[in-house]
C-alpha cells in the first residue's frame, strides 16, 4: 500500500492531500476524507491508510491550505468560506475521477469535526457522490457568519445521497438537540440515513491518540461506516450498470 503527498488543482491554486492507494490495479471506490481543524495530521494519515487497507482509494484533503487562515487551529471554524472549502472537495472529486485506480467508481465523504459538519454539508449541494460518513460533526452553525450561510440542518431537503452519521452523548461541542433535530430533518424529509449516538462520548472520541478515545465506540462507527460504504458502493455500482 502506498500514501503520498499530493497537490490538489483547486481553482487557480493547489492545496495539500494525503492520497492512500490500496495494492493492486483496482478500479476501486473513492473516499474524500474531510480532517479536523488539525489538517493533514497523524490522525488523518491514519484514517487514509486504514481506508486504503480496506480496498478504497482514500484522499484526504487539506482545505486550510490557503492564505489568511489561522495558524490557531481552534480559530479556523468559520474563518473561511464554505464555497471555498466545497470548491476544494469539488477538486478532489475530480482528481479521483482522474485517477487510473477509482475512475468512474463510486466516491464518498468522509469527515471528523470540522470535516464531519462539511460530510454533511457537502452531499447537499454535490449529488455525484455515492454517500457521505460524518464522525462528531456539527449538524448546525453560525449563519449570521457570512462565511457560513447554510448549516447541514437546514439544507437536508437537498440531500440526494446516503448519510451515516455518528454522534457522542457527552459531546461538550454538538448539543443532543442538535443531533435530535438533524434526524428529525432527515426522517421528515424521507432520506436514506443512519444516526448513531454513544453513551458517555465526548468530542473527538474515534481519536486512539486523543484524550476523549473510546474504544468500543471508536470500532463500532468504523464496522458499520464500512458496512455503509460497501453496501451503498455496490448499490450505485448496479444502478450504473442498469443504466438508471
Amino acid at each position: 500500500m502506498a500514501i503520498e503527498n499530493v497537490r490538489i488543482p483547486s481553482g487557480a491554486s493547489t492545496i495539500g492531500g494525503l492520497l492512500a492507494l490500496p495494492p493492486g490495479q483496482g478500479p476501486f471506490p473513492g473516499v474524500i476524507m474531510i480532517p479536523t481543524i488539525r489538517a493533514l495530521d497523524e490522525f488523518a494519515r491514519d484514517v487514509v491508510e486504514r481506508l486504503a487497507t480496506e480496498n478504497f482509494v482514500a484522499l484526504a484533503v487539506n482545505f486550510f491550505d490557503h492564505p489568511g487562515v489561522p495558524d490557531d487551529i481552534f480559530k479556523r471554524p468559520g474563518a473561511q468560506p464554505d464555497d471555498q472549502v466545497l470548491g476544494d472537495l469539488n477538486a478532489a472529486l475530480a482528481m479521483l475521477r482522474q485517477h487510473p485506480q477509482v475512475g468512474g467508481q463510486p466516491v464518498f465523504a468522509w469527515g471528523y469535526c470540522l470535516g464531519g459538519r462539511f460530510a454533511m454539508l457537502w452531499p447537499t449541494f454535490q449529488n455525484e457522490l455515492a454517500g457521505a460518513a460524518s464522525f462528531h460533526g456539527f449538524p448546525t452553525n453560525d449563519t449570521k457568519n457570512p462565511n457560513t450561510p447554510a448549516q447541514p440542518l437546514d439544507r437536508v431537503k437537498f440531500l440526494r445521497t446516503p448519510v451515516i452519521a455518528f454522534f457522542g452523548e457527552a459531546d461538550r461541542l454538538v448539543p443532543l438537540k442538535d443531533v435530535d433535530n438533524y434526524r428529525s430533518a432527515l426522517k421528515a424529509h424521507k432520506k436514506d440515513f443512519e444516526v448513531h449516538t454513544y453513551p458517555g462520548a465526548d468530542h473527538g472520541w474515534t481519536n486512539a491518540k486523543g484524550p476523549a478515545y473510546r474504544q468500543e465506540a471508536a470500532e463500532d462507527c468504523w464496522r458499520r461506516s464500512l458496512k455503509f460504504l460497501r453496501r451503498n458502493s455496490t448499490q450505485r455500482a448496479d444502478r450504473a450498470a442498469a443504466g438508471s
